[in-house]
């Protein structure tokens, strides 16, 4: 059975008070929310009432919202969409890697931040109706683990997002498969993101960190010019 989005809390996160009233006004007829004026209060927030997604601006003083959700990663997995005037890509960058599992740029509509959260929230709930067994590449180099929702590089535990984990797992799942920008975004993001390529070179930047040994050098995700991206099965390394 389906979940009720009324049930559903959401902590809207911001030092601008009419902000919070925009957040509030667009999301109150579909879910319940509270509010924080500092990330001090929001990990407070966090912890005592226990949101399903945390909405987050990055510029908050003394605790920006960059440090804030780096915070909330320590002690929570909740989805975190930040909220942001700044649309540069290294900021959109910065903040995936804080752990944030969206971001939207201000100004925005009400339509739009309540289809990213639908979004997000599905991500978080759905799996891959696949296998649970260990999907092993490059004779165990690289191993993805779907019961535990982790990877395993060069015998290293690597600790992924939410975000970066599915896009992992949609690439291993169809290894040595070139995948589109918009096959990637229907699988990993769904089809509220149609068009945003963005968000795949990003999170693919992200993942090549982690997993690779030389992320300018990637041995297992690799590009195919104008087409996309695939997991190579075996790694391609200058050496052996």
């Amino acid at each position: 059975m389906a979940t009720d989005s009324r049930t559903l809390l959401v902590l809207v996160v911001d030092d601008d008070t009419s902000m919070r009233m925009l957040c509030r006004g667009a999301l109150e007829p579909l879910y319940r929310t509270i509010e924080a004026s500092n990330g001090a209060d929001a990990l407070r927030q966090l912890y005592q009432n226990r949101p399903d997604l945390v909405l987050l601006d990055v510029g908050m003083p003394v605790m920006d919202g960059w440090e804030t959700c780096r915070r909330v990663r320590d002690i929570s997995d909740t989805p975190v969409i930040m909220l942001t005037a700044r649309d540069a890509e290294h900021d959109v960058a910065r903040g995936l890697d804080s752990g944030a599992d969206d971001y939207v740029v201000k100004p925005f509509s009400p339509i739009e931040l309540l289809a990213r959260i639908r979004a997000v929230l599905r991500r978080r709930s759905q799996a891959l109706p696949a296998s649970n067994e260990l999907m092993s590449f490059d004779d165990g180099r690289l191993v993805v683990d779907p019961a535990r929702r982790l990877a395993i590089a060069r015998g290293e535990e690597v600790t992924l997002s939410a975000t970066e984990y599915k896009l992992l797992e949609v690439l291993a799942r169809h290894a040595g498969q070139v995948l589109s920008h918009e096959q990637i975004l229907e699988h990993v993001w769904g089809p509220a993101y149609a068009g945003e390529s963005g968000y795949v070179k990003t999170y693919v930047g992200l993942l090549r960190n982690k997993i690779e040994a030389d992320p300018r050098n990637p041995e297992y995700i690799l590009a195919r010019r104008g087409l996309g991206y695939y997991l190579e099965k075996r790694g391609r390394r200058s050496h052996d």
